[in-house]
C-alpha cells in the first residue's frame, strides 16, 4: 500500500475528487452569542459539570444517524468551567443574545473577499452534535455567503458557502464512557467556508487549503496559531462515496492524508470485488458473541493485562471471512483495522488494540473453522453485545464498498473511524433568535474598507520585482499592510524592503526583539527615518532592533548606533 507522493496520474484516473470545509476562528474579544471573553485557557479549571446526551427527532420527525451513533456510545460527558469566560447560555440554561456584531462583519468581509452572493436575511441554525464538544447538543451556525470563487492553479476554486457559527468545546480526554472538554474555546465565533469537490489531486487539496487561508489572513481579523483553523477534508474516488476527514489542524498534513484516503477508498472496491466473488452472503453473519470461560478469558486477555473487574472476554465469528481480515486498506493498515477502529469508537472499549484475532489454540478448543474469521474482545456485558454488532455491521459494509464516514486523522497520512457522516436531519430552525436583515449601509462601508486581495498583491509585487517565495511570506505573515504603507516613503528596493519585513524580522523576534511591539505606524516612521538619513536596509534593521530591544533605545540614539554607511549594497 505504498505510494509515491508526487505519483497522481492514478488517482486522477480512479476519479479522485476532494473539497475542503475551512473553519477559521475569528479575533474578536467576545463570544459570538454572550459576552463573555474568547480567549483560550491552560489553567486549572473552577468546576466540572457532567452531562449525558440524547438523540431528538428533525423537523420530519426522522433521527439522524450520527446522533443515534453517539447516543449507543452512552458517553458522560465532562465539561471542565471557567467562572469568568463559561456563563449560562453555554450550558444552555440561558437563551441567545444577538450575534456579535463584530464577528457578523468579520464574517461578511471573508465572504466579500471570496467573491460571495451575501445573504439579504442572516438566519441562525441549529445543526445537532451529540458527541458531547457542545453542551446544548446543537451548534448554532447562519450563511453568510453562497457562490464565490478565487483564482485557483489557471482556474477558479469554487465555493458552495460561508457560515458563521460558534465554535465547540475542546476535547482533552477520552477513556471507556467518559469523555472530558475544556470549554475555554465554546462558542468563540469562526467561519466555515465550504469549496466545492473541484480539487483533483492530493497536492490541489493542500495548495486549495493554502489559497483559503491566504484569503483569510489578507483581512487580519482572524486568530492565528494552532488550533485557531481547522480543515474538514472531504475526499472520493469513482464508486466510493463521500469521506470527512475531521479536524485537520495543519495544511501539511493535507496532501498524505488526501493520498492515503484514495487508495484506502480503492482498497475497499477492491475488497467488495471480491467478496462479491467469494460466495459469501452479509446476511449469514450475526452479531452473536460466544462468552469464553474463565480459563480462556484469562489466557486471551494477556496481550491486555488480563480482563478488568466485571469484564467478560467474548469472541464473535464471522463465517468464512478469515482471509479478508488481512486485506490492506492503509500502510501498514489492513481491514481488521477498519473493524477495530469502529468498535473503539462506538463500543468504548478500552483495551488497545480493541479487536484481537483469536489464537490458534482458541480456534482448536472451539472447534472454529480454517477459513472463519475469529475476533476477541474484552468487555462489560453491555458492552460486549455493542462490539459484537459494530464488528458484524463492518463486516457487512464491506459487501457495499466504502461506508459514509467521519475519520480522524493520525500520523503518516492514515486515519481511523471516528463518527458516522452526519445527514440534513441534524439541521433544523433555532427558534430562540429571530431572521436578522442585513444592512446595506453596512455592506457598502465593509466593501469600502476590504484590503487587496492576495492574487492582486501576488501580481503587484511581481511587477515591483519581489521574488515569490517573499511575495507568499508577506502575504501570509501579516506583514502586506506595513509593505504598502512604507514603500512609497523609502527609497529601498521592494525586495529589499519585503525581506526586511519578513526574514529578518523574523530573526530579530527569534532574538527577543519583536518589532511588532513598536507598532505599524511606529514603524512606518521609523523606516522612513533611517531612509532619509541614508541608512541601507541593514542598518535600519539595527534601528528596529535598538528600538525593540532591552531599554527601548530612541530613534537618535539607534540612528547614531547603527551609523549612515555609505550605500553599497541594500542587502
Amino acid at each position: 500500500m505504498q505510494h509515491a507522493p508526487g505519483d497522481y496520474g492514478e488517482l486522477r484516473e480512479l476519479g479522485f475528487r476532494c473539497g475542503l470545509e475551512t473553519h477559521q476562528q475569528l479575533a474578536t474579544p467576545r463570544k459570538l452569542f454572550c459576552r463573555c471573553p474568547a480567549r483560550i485557557r491552560n489553567d486549572p479549571p473552577d468546576s466540572e459539570l457532567l452531562r449525558h446526551m440524547r438523540p431528538t427527532l428533525s423537523e420530519f420527525g426522522e433521527y439522524d444517524g450520527t446522533a443515534l451513533m453517539e447516543f449507543k456510545t452512552r458517553k458522560q460527558v465532562h465539561y471542565l468551567l471557567y467562572n469568568d469566560s463559561v456563563c449560562t447560555y453555554e450550558m444552555d440554561d440561558t437563551p441567545p443574545f444577538k450575534a456579535d456584531p463584530e464577528a457578523v462583519e468579520t464574517a461578511i468581509a471573508i465572504a466579500m473577499m471570496f467573491n460571495m452572493s451575501l445573504v439579504d436575511e442572516i438566519h441562525i441554525t441549529r445543526k445537532q452534535y451529540l458527541d458531547g464538544s457542545i453542551p446544548t447538543g446543537f451548534q448554532r451556525t447562519a450563511i453568510i455567503g453562497v457562490n464565490g470563487s478565487i483564482p485557483f492553479l489557471g482556474r477558479t476554486l469554487d465555493f458552495f458557502q460561508l457560515s458563521l457559527e460558534e465554535d465547540a468545546c475542546r476535547e482533552v480526554d477520552d477513556e471507556g464512557h467518559h469523555i472530558w472538554f475544556r470549554t475555554d474555546r465554546l462558542s468563540i465565533p469562526l467561519v466555515e467556508s465550504v469549496t466545492a469537490p473541484v480539487l483533483f489531486t492530493p497536492a490541489e487539496a493542500a495548495a486549495g487549503a493554502r489559497a483559503v487561508a491566504e484569503v483569510m489572513r489578507s483581512t487580519r481579523r482572524i486568530r492565528r496559531g494552532i488550533g485557531s483553523v481547522r480543515q474538514d477534508v472531504n475526499v472520493s474516488i469513482r464508486g466510493g462515496t463521500r469521506i470527512e476527514i475531521k479536524g485537520v489542524p495543519r495544511i501539511g498534513l493535507i496532501e498524505d492524508l488526501c493520498r492515503t484516503e484514495g487508495y484506502r477508498q480503492k482498497a475497499l472496491l477492491d475488497l467488495r470485488s471480491a467478496l462479491a466473488s467469494s460466495g459469501l452472503d452479509p446476511d449469514s453473519f450475526g452479531a452473536v458473541p460466544l462468552e469464553l470461560r474463565e480459563d480462556q478469558a484469562r489466557r486471551c486477555a494477556e496481550p491486555w493485562g488480563g480482563p478488568r473487574d466485571e469484564e467478560i472476554v467474548a469472541v464473535q465469528i464471522l463465517p468464512g471471512f478469515r482471509k479478508y481480515l488481512g486485506w490492506p486498506t492503509q500502510p501498514d493498515r489492513t481491514f481488521l483495522d477498519e473493524i477495530e477502529g469502529r468498535v473503539r469508537v462506538i463500543a468504548c472499549l478500552v483495551h488497545k488494540p480493541t479487536v484481537l484475532e483469536a489464537p490458534e489454540w482458541l480456534r482448536s478448543e472451539l472447534g472454529i473453522p480454517g477459513s472463519d474469521a475469529a475476533l476477541v474482545f474484552s468487555a462489560v456485558p453491555e458492552d460486549s453485545a455493542t462490539a459484537s454488532q459494530e464488528i458484524v455491521a463492518r463486516v457487512r459494509e464491506a459487501f457495499i464498498g466504502v461506508p459514509s464516514e467521519t475519520r480522524q486523522a493520525q500520523p503518516g497520512g492514515r486515519t481511523t473511524f471516528e463518527r458516522i457522516l452526519p445527514g440534513p436531519d441534524r439541521m433544523y430552525p433555532d427558534t430562540d433568535l429571530p431572521p436578522e436583515a442585513v444592512d446595506a449601509a453596512l455592506v457598502d462601508r465593509i466593501r469600502a474598507s476590504l484590503p487587496p486581495r492576495p492574487w492582486e498583491r501576488r501580481e503587484a509585487y511581481a511587477a515591483l520585482g519581489v521574488p515569490e517565495e517573499l511575495v507568499t511570506r508577506l502575504i501570509n505573515w501579516d506583514s502586506a499592510d506595513l509593505f504598502d504603507r512604507v514603500r512609497p516613503s523609502v527609497s529601498y528596493s521592494a525586495a529589499s524592503l519585503a525581506w526586511l519585513l519578513t526574514d529578518r524580522a523574523r530573526g530579530s523576534r527569534r532574538a527577543g526583539r519583536d518589532w511588532r511591539t513598536l507598532g505599524e505606524a511606529s514603524m512606518a516612521a521609523i523606516l522612513a527615518e533611517c531612509s532619509s538619513r541614508g541608512l541601507t536596509v541593514r542598518g535600519a534593521a539595527r534601528v528596529l532592533d535598538a528600538m525593540s530591544g532591552p531599554g527601548g533605545a530612541d530613534l537618535d540614539e539607534a540612528v547614531a548606533a547603527a551609523g549612515a554607511p555609505a550605500r553599497v549594497s541594500e542587502r
